[in-house]
């Protein structure tokens, strides 16, 4: 128990180091802290129109049911991995930043549940489910990255809360991927052969 306490003192110190390294860039930069806010509220958005754009058909390959049954299972890991947040996040009961320290968010958002990261896991989920969409597959990551980043950033979770929340939406997203896949594989043998092979 005593090295647990000790694990978590340390998680927490290293937390409270990079916001407050976070909190003294606010205001240097204003376009970086805009973009960052934009980030914040908006970057899952955007991921799912790009997942709209991939199933119908309107990016780069694959196309048709391939595309859908891939952005399907994005979808489907962001579901559920935020289904089996929502107890964590109860029993958690971790106060955001800003709850803790008078830290004043660059975005406004309610208290409470600071543990794991909602949008870190919806926007990993969404990019490892998706992994079969081909180019589509290496922006959304990028985007599940910067996200995540700009959560922290703003003051709207702890590091610990987004690493948590990004490793359960990869394992939800690789999950989802890979049922869908083996489904999708029975159904449509070609599919699978023109994936592995070009």
């Amino acid at each position: 128990m005593g090295r647990v306490l000790r694990l978590w003192s340390f998680i927490e110190r290293a937390d409270w180091r990079v916001l407050h390294w976070c909190e003294r860039l606010w205001g240097r930069y204003p376009a970086l802290d805009a973009a960052m806010m934009a980030s914040a509220l908006y970057t899952p958005m955007v991921m799912l129109a790009l997942l709209c754009i991939a199933a119908g058909g309107f990016a780069a390959p694959p196309h048709g049911t391939q595309a859908a049954w891939a952005a399907g299972a994005s979808v489907a890991a962001a579901v559920c991995v935020r289904v089996a947040h929502e107890p964590i996040s109860r029993a958690a009961r971790r106060p955001r930043p800003f709850e803790v320290e008078p830290i004043q968010p660059l975005v406004e958002h309610e208290r409470g549940d600071s543990f794991p990261s909602n949008h870190a896991a919806g926007g990993f989920a969404l990019a490892v489910g998706g992994w079969h969409l081909g180019l589509i597959a290496y922006l959304l990551l990028a985007l599940a990255v910067w996200l995540a980043i700009a959560r922290i950033y703003c003051a709207l979770h702890y590091p610990s809360d987004v690493i948590a929340g990004a490793a359960s939406g990869a394992v939800a997203g690789y999950a989802c991927s890979s049922l869908a896949w083996a489904h999708h594989e029975q159904m449509h043998p070609a599919f699978a052969r023109s994936m592995l092979f070009g």
